[in-house]
Parts: structure tokens; C-alpha cells; sequence
């Protein structure tokens, strides 16, 4: 198993079989921070669309690889507001069926949470749908829930979000 950062160059290479993955987390109602699509061509798209993002350091995108391909990635969202410094949103943390449960996402989130450290981000967030496997999996992995907003847009989705303090 190999972690490779990707970066706008190298993307090209690997949207083929990240697009395969989206959609294999869209058949199974995983949606994980990227819209949930079914074609292949519509999802090598979302992936093409992240390029400029990684261009200019807004976005960091790893890949898990093995003998047969990809087999997960992740994204960190490094977009700073003047509310949120330090605070970084992992997003569309996916992985193949025939290797969940083998430790790629734990091996994919600790990559992000490195380079937010390096980057000297305090907090990472992920929002996610209340009730899933993502939950479970981000506590295990010393993530908290966050007391949500009021807001509707995430009463309707059903959304929970779950925050990390990172060591300085």
C-alpha cells in the first residue's frame, strides 16, 4: 500500500480510477464531500474540476494505491477565513469496498492530519451524514462531534460535523 499526494500534473493520470471510486461510493449512498454521480465521464469531470484548487494550495488530494490501483482517496481543504484560521475540512475521504476495513482510510486521514500540522492548522473539521459508518469511523480515530448550527440546510441533510484539535 502507497499514499501519494497528488498535484495538478499528476491528477490526469489517476482521474480515470478516482472516478471509478466516486462512483462506486455513489452506488452504495456514500456521499463524502463531492457530488454523487453515476457516470464516468461526469465524474472524471468533478475530479478535473479540482485542479485549479490544487494549483493554488487551496486543496490537497492523497491517493491510496495498491498492486491493483487506487484504492482510496482524501481531500484537505485548506481554505482560510478570517473566522477560521487554523481550520482545515477534510472531505471525500472514499474507499474501495474490497479494502475497507484494512486500514487505507486511517492511513489516508493520518496523511492529511500530518501535512495540516506541518501547515500549522489547529483544528481539522468533516461533515458527514448522522447515522453512517463515517461517524464510527471518525471517532475511533479521536474525531468529536460538534455542536451543530441551527442551520436547516443541515437538519435536512442530516448532517453531523466532527471536529479534531491538532497538537501545535
Amino acid at each position: 500500500m502507497k499514499i501519494v499526494m497528488l498535484n495538478a500534473a499528476t491528477l490526469p493520470v489517476y482521474r480515470d480510477e478516482l472516478a471509478r471510486l466516486l462512483i462506486e461510493a455513489s452506488k452504495q449512498g456514500i456521499t463524502a464531500g463531492l457530488p454523487p454521480t453515476f457516470e464516468q465521464q461526469e465524474a472524471e469531470n468533478v475530479f478535473h474540476d479540482l485542479r485549479p484548487a490544487i494549483s493554488h494550495n487551496e486543496l490537497l488530494l492523497w491517493i491510496a494505491r495498491d498492486e491493483q490501483g487506487v484504492t482510496g482517496t482524501v481531500l484537505l481543504n485548506l481554505v482560510r477565513s478570517e473566522e477560521s484560521l487554523h481550520h482545515a475540512e477534510v472531505s471525500a475521504l472514499l474507499v474501495c469496498s474490497r479494502v475497507r476495513r484494512s486500514g487505507v482510510g486511517r492511513l489516508l486521514l493520518r496523511e492529511s492530519e500530518i501535512k495540516a500540522q506541518v501547515l500549522r492548522y489547529t483544528m481539522l473539521s468533516s461533515d458527514m451524514q448522522s447515522g453512517t459508518a463515517a461517524e464510527a469511523f471518525y471517532r475511533s480515530q479521536g474525531y468529536r462531534c460538534a455542536q451543530c448550527k441551527s442551520s436547516t440546510d443541515y437538519r435536512r441533510r442530516n448532517e453531523v460535523v466532527y471536529y479534531k484539535q491538532l497538537q501545535p
